[in-house]
């Protein structure tokens, strides 16, 4: 079962006595859990929420009882486990109760250890059912926000390897800068294959952290390392069947690539602390801003590990080199925007287009989605015009930037030299906040943290 971390555990009372109320909140929060109470059903319903994981609800209390108060929160906020309260002579009641629905139920009067043993029960049972929750948005989660745009003929011949590569059903090695739609077109190519409808489960090699990239990949068992309570799937396990997908995978760590390579042979894995080998048939579709073969030469990343992963190569050019495909892609990025705010749609004037259309896109199409959200929640009438349009000073691509003299930085305060190197460093990995984070040598937290603290939490919010 998961470790708890009492302080963040959320426990909803609800009696209509109040010494009973009060007993049963004074023993949760002696053992470190937040409470929420209420002394009847209604109150019970109306301070109820997402972050609420356990209840305990009085079985008889005025205007709604505690058996349809439950019922209520069953359908509303189904990762929240109950225990049912009730007195000696209501155990026919209580059992009625659990075949409801209720986890658990209480006899008045109740001994604390005897209480919070039940509360931590039904703790690890929310926690369980939260990560499969987890896990299921992690398969069944729609694709990708920006349609692909053919417009270009250099667009089109893609579209036609595409097809191509979604018939072969083989492992296929995606290339490009970041923000050029490689998750978009990954999902392509298993949606036009032969393993569409099945799962496809993807995996940031950049975003996850250094020591849990394993366990997230191939799972683990029961012991295998501190707070490994359960045992758990990894994501080549969810995915068989259908496609894995290893986005940024030139950041995988080198001690797990050799694992890797072994998976990519004969699909099978050893979850960590087991030696039960596992089997899946899956197709593997990786893609990398990095030159992987680059990485390669500098000794990052094992040769035939790239071997492995290249398999089928597409290359995704940068939408600077595809200016064509802009005004589609904007078009169907504002009717999105549209829809998602309902309203009937949002324009873009011919002026806004020329200036989308000659900007260099060092943020390929992640910019562009950023760029048209923040146009078009300030436009007036739903119009957005050259004016609303805030793009970016250019940043220098890789090749340029060593024969650029650098800026001084004398005069300026520590505070303003943090604060243009986390825009210089976003802006150059496209918006990626966990990219940013591991040029920066800093948590992803901390790089949310540092956007709130300049105020640029709304500029780089997607």
């Amino acid at each position: 079962m998961p470790t708890l971390d009492p302080s963040a555990c959320n426990i909803l009372i609800a009696d209509d006595e109040p010494v009973t109320l009060r007993i049963f909140q004074r023993y949760v929060e002696l053992a470190g859990m937040a409470t929420v109470t209420a002394t009847d059903g209604q109150e019970a319903i109306a301070k109820m929420n997402h972050d609420i994981q356990v209840a305990i609800l009085d079985l008889n209390m005025p205007g709604m009882t505690g058996l349809e108060c439950m019922r209520k929160i069953r359908r509303d906020y189904p990762g929240t486990e109950i225990l049912i309260i009730s007195g000696v002579g209501q155990i026919s009641d209580a059992v009625a109760a659990m075949k409801a629905g209720a986890c658990e139920f209480v006899t008045k009067p109740c001994e604390q250890e005897d209480l919070i043993a039940r509360v931590q029960q039904a703790l690890r049972t929310s926690e369980l059912s939260r990560e499969n929750q987890q896990l299921r948005m992690l398969v069944e989660q729609p694709s990708s926000n920006t349609d692909f745009a053919a417009t270009t003929e250099q667009s089109k011949d893609l579209l036609k390897k595409i097809n191509k590569l979604a018939e072969l059903d083989a492992t296929s090695l995606l290339t490009g800068e970041s923000g050029t739609g490689k998750t978009t077109i990954a999902r392509m190519i298993h949606n036009l294959g032969p393993r569409a409808g099945k799962a496809f489960v993807a995996v940031n090699c950049a975003s996850l952290p250094r020591d849990l990239i394993e366990a997230e990949l191939f799972g683990h068992v029961k012991g295998a390392f501190t707070n490994a309570g359960e045992d758990r799937p990894g994501r080549a396990e969810i995915a068989d069947g259908g496609t894995l997908f290893l986005d940024e995978v030139g950041d995988l760590p080198l001690e797990l690539q050799p694992k890797l390579l072994t998976f990519l042979h004969d699909k099978t894995f050893q979850r960590i602390g087991s030696n039960q080998e596992v089997r899946v048939d899956v197709r593997v579709i990786s893609a990398s801003h990095q030159n992987l073969a680059s990485l390669c030469e500098e000794r990052r990343f094992r040769p035939d590990l790239y071997y492995r992963l290249n398999v089928l190569k597409l290359h995704i050019h940068a939408l600077r080199e595809r200016r064509g495909d802009i005004p589609t892609l904007a078009e169907a990025i504002l009717e999105r925007i549209a829809k998602r705010r309902g309203i009937k749609n949002i324009t873009l004037s011919e002026g806004a287009s020329r200036r989308l259309i000659n900007h260099n896109w060092p943020g390929n199409i992640r910019e562009l989605e950023n760029i048209l959200e923040r146009a078009s929640a300030f436009c007036e009438h739903h119009r957005i015009n050259p004016e609303d349009l805030d793009l970016s000073p250019e940043v220098p691509h890789a090749h340029q930037t060593a024969t650029m003299v650098p800026e001084s930085l004398a005069g300026q305060t520590l505070k303003e030299i943090e604060k243009r190197a986390l825009i210089d460093t976003l802006e150059a990995e496209g918006g990626n906040k966990a990219m940013a984070a591991r040029r920066l040598g800093v948590s992803e937290k901390s790089i949310y943290n540092k956007l709130r603290r300049f105020d640029l939490f709304d500029v780089y919010k997607n």
